[in-house]
């Protein structure tokens, strides 16, 4: 393996989950990261969402933007967490490399809460 020795730049936004939400959502309720070994010959970039929040989620959908070494978009996509997180665990996500680019910001833009506290699941 390789490293592609990529800058990943965090987003550590959520956005709300919707009016019946079971707890506030804070700006750092999810934090994403990358493997740091990847594979550029599959060129697919692989990382995680590690949820902080109280809540279980599930259909948590990333906004993944690809930016050159000035900091300019060159590139944007959407992808998925795979299948729900516990409160303070993680999930894997998967999404193609994109030409130029040098880092990536991606941030958490939706999801659905299947459970909060308290309610036993």
């Amino acid at each position: 393996m390789k490293s592609l020795g990529l800058v990943l730049v965090l987003v550590l936004a959520a956005a709300a989950a919707s009016a019946q939400e079971l707890a506030p959502t804070r700006p750092a309720a999810f934090h994403v990261s990358l493997d740091r070994e990847q594979h550029p010959v599959a060129g697919r970039l692989i990382g995680q969402v590690h949820n902080d929040s109280l809540l279980w989620v599930t259909d948590v959908h990333l906004e993944i933007r690809a930016l050159d070494t000035e900091g300019r978009d060159v590139g944007r996509t959407s992808g998925w967490a795979l299948g729900d997180i516990a409160p303070g665990g993680q999930s894997s996500f998967e999404f193609p490399a994109m030409p130029g680019a040098a880092s990536y910001q991606i941030r958490v833009i939706s999801y659905d809460v299947v459970a909060g506290p308290g309610a036993g699941g």
